[in-house]
């Protein structure tokens, strides 16, 4: 019988920033490489490779402070001795978009090829779960393989196995994607450090190796075992050669050599068995719940906030827009943008987004996530204005103020609008109009916000000051064009409007006796004296009752896992002190509904403390007319430690299953978990909404930055949104206290609910409308060479497919458009507007924009066959446009 391999891979697994502040860790990382590069140029000593942990950005961390080292790094990584990318950053994969993490392998492999060359292995040592289209990613980078840590089996630490009874999958496997995609991947079952620190001495060596090798066995199926020779931060082992030796004099049934990954799993794919086959998201649902992580997605919510900003800013307007510009003459900024998403990549890792870290990271991301959305918000108002300044005003009157509003998602839109105008003087508003493109007035709302002061700085004169008073124009913008603008008209009528000019068109509300009422087309909203809210759906006929309800438990846990303070229940709203005030009625009306919950004031040990304190609550409702979402924003001024805040929506829906959107996918997870699962709480992520149907009826509950869920099993299907999670420590393997993780002070979240027929794809593009609302540009009457009313992207086809991205191609002078299909059936997609009009090619191409096929018979429309669960890929080459 042949010998078994054993393959030994050097790495240190190196989180950028987690129990100590980025700049700390890079002291550390800098003495690792400079050593690593001695030990690889090394002649003796039998040190051969090193793996640089999947992620590029900390070579540039280095060769920030090591400049000079970049020849002699680029020439080790392309002798095939130093490992490095293919990621730009190791990212948490539930808590960042899918555009986000393409732009990761995008960035992470363009820059590692410019270091000599991208390893092309899909590396998720310690990543907090798996998403389900890991496989189709990679295979849209054309990598093959992956190795990951987490998601099925048990973790196990310190070499040794534990729940045996739940290690139902081996080491070597299959993972598949929902569409079929299929990636040769390795299970770390012992973790990713079960061959650090080899001895060197023989007695030691061989008591060592029975141990590990054992456990490893126990999990692979195959002639080739990987024992990872390192761990967190760990310094690297430079006498490794000599223990390898020593292994091998020791073990003679076995062959110990230093390998890589590469090496490693093109020798599993010549020793192919009939693996097992795991399907779709790994978020360790088969084990005891404790270990997986999932509350990470409720520590420090502010970061989950400011990410989700950033992310729609970046992939709903500056890419789409800028990319547009460019079509009509304005350079596309292409190093700006690569640099806004670099600093928003830069906040990915698991240990940050997810919020597990000390204090000084978190406070360094927020800087970060600052600097990010000034250069988008900025790129964004130059894109936006540009295509605004060529629209063709021409024909309007002269004296009024074009209003161009943006959409930039794939369907036509019919929403309320908020436009700022700023003017030299005073208008007299009641002889004001506003038009639409048609030239029919439509009904608006305005606020006159008084004098402001500002600035102009022009592209070629000095800055110009100016004083100017500013107007708040509400309105309801209808039939505004899939992914492009049309435009209204502000202008003095000449004569003041008659008493049938008025605004007829009103959502009811009012407050009496302590109760009130909402009204608009789709809904019925009765308050109750408690504050607890039923919603009548007047379409479906279905009522949902004890709505908004306010859940507040201790928390004795850490940033990594929520655990309830012992023996106490939660606290929920609805004996408390309610009051009730409108706050507008009109086009949309607005109720605000205050809580004074008497809560304990932190944790005393393992429960909550007996000294109680008021917490103002305050949940303000939007309903605007003809709305088919109910808007809901909390406030409050937290002053409470150690505790959880969640906002609960009882259904009553008969269910076993909810649905939640992940990155290319909407997943469905079981509501029961598994039966050996001993934490009692089953909190799980999404990334803007979750739903649950009874196949009739419906409710979805979309999020702004609140990623954690639960759907209780309280035989009425409740949906539980967590609002806001607070604690003092970070948890893992030493006490680390974390007194910004409390987040006390003001905070605020944004949430939507809507009732819907049938089950979540209803309801689809409301929930995405949430998070990106339109956008008005005010503009000044002149000709130009775009049509005041257009469709950039028109998309024909089922909600289940949504336009996820338009940029300009990294590849070629063309647009890159991408779709997925969320739904479990093929469909069938036409794409026109005006950029298809002007397209003289398309082709299909993989997610790193390489050539797949030809799209024959594009004329002003392109036309494919999206598959079940696939991202696609197309792009628009060359322009028929009047680019200057």
């Amino acid at each position: 019988m042949a010998k078994k391999i054993v393959h030994i891979i050097s790495h240190s697994h190196w989180d950028r920033e987690w129990y100590m502040p980025f700049e700390k860790f890079r002291i550390r990382l800098v003495d690792l490489i400079d050593r690593t590069l001695e030990l690889l140029e090394s002649k003796e000593g039998g040190f051969q490779y090193f793996h640089l942990d999947g992620h590029v950005l900390l070579v540039d961390d280095y060769l920030e402070i090591r400049p000079e080292q970049e020849q002699r790094l680029r020439k080790l990584v392309e002798a095939g001795k130093l490992y490095i990318g293919p990621w730009y950053v190791l990212q948490d994969a539930f808590l960042t978009s899918g555009e986000a993490q393409i732009r990761n392998l995008q960035f992470g492999i363009q820059r590692s090829e410019q270091l000599g060359s991208a390893t092309k292995v899909g590396y998720f040592p310690d990543t907090f779960g798996n998403i389900s289209q890991s496989a189709q990613l990679l295979q849209g980078f054309e990598i093959h393989t992956a190795v990951f840590g987490r998601g099925i089996n048990s973790v196990a630490e310190n070499n040794t196995l534990t729940n045996d009874q739940n290690s139902g999958y081996h080491s070597e496997l299959w993972w598949e994607s929902p569409d079929g995609s299929k990636v040769l991947s390795v299970f770390m079952a012992n973790w990713y450090h079960n061959g650090m620190e080899l001895p060197t001495e023989p007695k030691a060596a061989l008591a060592r190796a029975e141990v590990i090798l054992n456990n490893v066995q126990k999990y692979s199926t195959s002639q080739h075992l990987l024992l990872m020779n390192g761990c967190d931060h760990q310094p690297v082992q430079s006498d490794v050669g000599a223990a390898i030796r020593t292994l091998n004099e020791v073990m003679p049934d076995y062959t110990f050599i230093h390998s890589n990954f590469p090496l490693y799993l093109d020798s599993l794919q010549n020793d192919i068995r009939p693996w097992e086959t795991v399907q779709g998201e790994l978020i360790s649902e088969f084990t005891d719940g404790w270990s997986t992580l999932v509350n990470t997605a409720s520590s420090r919510m502010y970061l989950k906030q400011w990410n989700v900003k950033v992310q729609t800013e970046l992939e709903r307007w500056v890419e789409p827009f800028a990319a547009i510009a460019d079509q009509q003459g304005r350079d596309y900024p292409a190093a700006l943008v690569r640099y806004a998403w670099k600093l928003l990549l830069q906040n990915h890792p698991h240990d940050s987004i997810c919020g597990c870290s000390v204090d000084e990271v978190h406070d360094e991301m927020v800087t970060r996530y600052r600097k990010a959305m000034q250069v988008a918000e900025t790129l964004s108002s130059k894109a936006l204005e540009f295509i605004a300044a060529n629209v063709d005003t021409g024909n309007l009157d002269s004296a009024g103020i074009p209003l161009i509003v943006f959409n930039p998602l794939g369907w036509e839109r019919n929403e309320w609008v908020d436009a700022l105008i700023d003017v030299e003087t005073e208008l007299p508003l009641k002889r004001y109009a506003l038009l639409d493109i048609h030239g029919n007035e439509v009904d608006y709302e305005c606020e006159d916000l008084g004098i402001v002061n500002g600035f102009t700085l022009p592209d070629e004169v000095f800055r110009i000051p100016w004083q100017k008073r500013r107007y708040k124009l509400s309105f309801k913008a209808s039939r505004v064009p899939s992914l492009g603008h049309t435009t209204y008209l502000f202008t003095n009528r000449t004569s003041a409007p008659s008493a049938e000019d008025a605004v007829q068109e009103q959502s009811a509300c009012r407050v009496t006796n302590g109760s009130a009422l909402m009204e608009n087309d789709y809904y019925s909203i009765e308050v109750c004296p408690k504050g607890l809210v039923s919603i009548k759906d007047k379409i479906t006929g279905k009522t949902f009752h004890d709505l908004l309800t306010l859940e507040d438990s201790g928390d004795i846990g850490n940033e990594y896992l929520y655990r309830n303070a012992e023996g106490a229940e939660p606290i929920v709203s609805g004996n408390d002190r309610v009051e009730m005030k409108l706050l507008s009625t009109g086009s949309i009306s607005k109720l605000s509904i205050k809580h004074v919950l008497k809560l304990p004031a932190e944790r005393e040990g393992n429960v909550r403390s007996m000294r109680m304190r008021d917490q103002v609550v305050v949940i303000d409702i939007s309903l605007p007319m003809n709305a088919r979402r109910i808007d809901v924003e909390v406030k409050l001024d937290n002053r409470i430690k150690d505790h959880r805040l969640r906002v609960l929506f009882p259904t009553d829906l008969n269910t076993e299953f909810v649905h939640a959107d992940a990155p290319f996918d909407v997943v469905r997870r079981n509501i029961k978990p598994w039966g050996e699962r001993t934490n009692p709480s089953n909190c799980e992520r999404m990334q803007s909404f979750f739903d649950l149907s009874d196949g009739k009826d419906g409710m979805m509950i979309v999020s702004s930055g609140l990623p954690e869920y639960e759907v209780l099993r309280d035989g009425r299907n409740t949906m539980a949104l967590t609002l806001l999670r607070c604690v003092g420590e970070l948890g893992d393997w030493n006490y680390f206290p974390t007194p910004g993780a409390q987040c006390l002070g003001d905070y605020s979240a944004r949430f939507s609910i809507i009732s819907h027929k049938g089950d979540y794809r209803s309801a689809l593009q409301q929930a995405y409308e949430f998070n990106v609302p339109m956008r008005v540009v005010p503009a000044e009457v002149h000709s130009g060479t775009i049509a005041p009313e257009l469709s950039w992207v028109k998309l024909s086809a089922e909600p289940s497919v949504q336009l996820t991205a338009l940029k300009k191609a990294d590849t070629c002078d063309g647009l890159t458009l991408r779709f997925v299909n969320l739904s479990d059936r093929e469909e069938n997609i036409q794409v026109s507007g005006e950029l298809c009009k002007n397209a003289i090619g398309a082709n299909e191409t993989l997610l790193n924009e390489k050539n797949i096929r030809p799209i024959e018979g594009v004329d002003e429309s392109l036309k494919a066959t999206v598959p079940a669960k696939r991202m696609s890929t197309f792009i628009l080459e060359g322009s028929k446009s009047n680019r200057k």
